[in-house]
């Protein structure tokens, strides 16, 4: 019989030094990043901060679809995927000091530019500093009432059992994602796309997010397996790290399917406002990271995963895990930089700011998991993920 021991996260003192100490550095980095190079500086900060925006974001789309579909496997690592839902509140706080920045990185905010292109002059009413803000104020409102109510009902569930809270998640998770689908591939326009206003894309959105899911996977198969090694969640076993890897393994298809059709429809059309993008990004400067960014996103996890022993192997997954974490940063560096650099270069800032994020992201996946129970302990279909089986 499995042992179910759902204590809350005790961190330790040097874990707590460690994840303090990288967010001071992100902060220091911010100042420095002002004062001597402001726009490489804002640069990668959205960089960083949309790829652990984009781990918050897909984790809470992970979470609703398996409160739509009933799902019982997955309350074994429902917490986990909490967890990272709840970065999302730090990264609205985030966004929001990004607004003091959109003006040194959008070209859409310099109005001569917007007018010396007959393509951008339709472009010119949505394009705007004022619009800008109050899309990405519209779009974290929404995400962020969605989280707190999900993550409270889950959490209150704790206390009182039942299947009242249980059944109330479901409506909600139908009507985030009806208002998702649109907002998110508004704000993927906004915060990446844009950077290039010429360039049109109709599948820009879903690229951006099936990327996005991708990479919440990885985050969730890897802190799943260190809170293992700290003595939490024995209630997950090979089974639960099986679908966890199918997951892994299927969205590395759905991504690569995504961005083929995304390149078959910009190659066969060949419209100068499309071509653009990959034509920048097949310089010599970055052509090799062009080749490498589908190996590690999609050829090598489907490679390493398609053995069933390989989704099994908990330590073996959390190996791919990581490369398709480097391939979730890959990605979003190859789809931001060539629009300021006509070479791949990492910097400084880059450092910085990648261990200042992920310093914060580490505080709020901690903080949340310090709060509440490892595992939820009263939901209704506990059952089910204490005796899952996979084959």
């Amino acid at each position: 019989m499995t042992k179910l021991d759902a204590k809350k996260f005790e961190p330790s003192a040097g874990t707590n030094s460690l994840v303090m100490g990288l967010m001071g550095l992100g902060v220091v980095t911010f100042g420095a990043g002002l004062i001597m190079n402001p726009v490489r500086a804002w640069q990668a900060y959205l960089v960083y901060h949309t790829m652990f925006l984009g781990l918050g974001l897909g984790a809470l789309f992970f979470l609703v679809v398996h409160y739509l579909a009933g799902a019982g496997w997955n309350v074994a690592v429902r917490r986990v995927t909490e967890s990272l839902v709840s970065y999302v509140f730090f990264a609205a706080v985030f966004s929001l000091v990004f607004l003091f920045g959109v003006s040194k990185i959008y070209p859409w905010t310099n109005h001569a530019f917007m007018e010396s292109s007959h393509i951008l002059h339709g472009k010119i009413g949505y394009f705007g500093t004022m619009f800008f803000s109050a899309r990405v104020v519209l779009f974290f409102a929404v995400v962020m009432f969605f989280a707190w109510r999900l993550l409270a009902n889950s959490t209150q569930q704790d206390e009182e059992g039942g299947v009242e809270l249980r059944n109330a998640q479901k409506p909600l998770s139908a009507m985030f994602l009806v208002l998702f689908a649109p907002l998110f591939t508004m704000f993927a326009i906004d915060t990446i796309k844009s950077l290039d206003p010429k360039w049109f894309s109709t599948m820009f959105g879903v690229y951006v997010f099936i990327g996005f899911v991708q990479g919440s996977v990885a985050a969730l198969i890897i802190i799943t397996k260190m809170l293992q090694k700290h003595g939490y969640l024995g209630v997950v076993n090979e089974n639960h790290f099986h679908d966890m890897g199918k997951y892994l393994i299927g969205f590395s298809i759905f991504w690569a399917y995504i961005g083929v059709s995304q390149y078959l429809l910009i190659w066969y059309a060949n419209l100068p406002e499309e071509t653009g993008y990959y034509l920048q990004r097949q310089v010599p400067g970055w052509v090799g990271w062009t080749i490498l960014l589908p190996i590690v996103r999609f050829v090598a996890p489907f490679l390493l995963l398609l053995p069933m022993q390989a989704k099994r192997r908990s330590n073996y997954l959390v190996k791919v895990a990581y490369l398709v974490m480097f391939g979730c940063w890959l990605d979003l560096f190859w789809m931001i930089m060539p629009n300021f650099s006509a070479s791949f270069s990492v910097s400084i800032w880059d450092f910085g700011f990648a261990l200042g994020f992920l310093g914060f992201f580490a505080f709020a996946v901690r903080r949340f998991l310090a709060s509440h129970n490892t595992v939820p302990v009263k939901d209704p279909f506990l059952h089910e993920t204490l005796h899952h089986h996979v084959y």
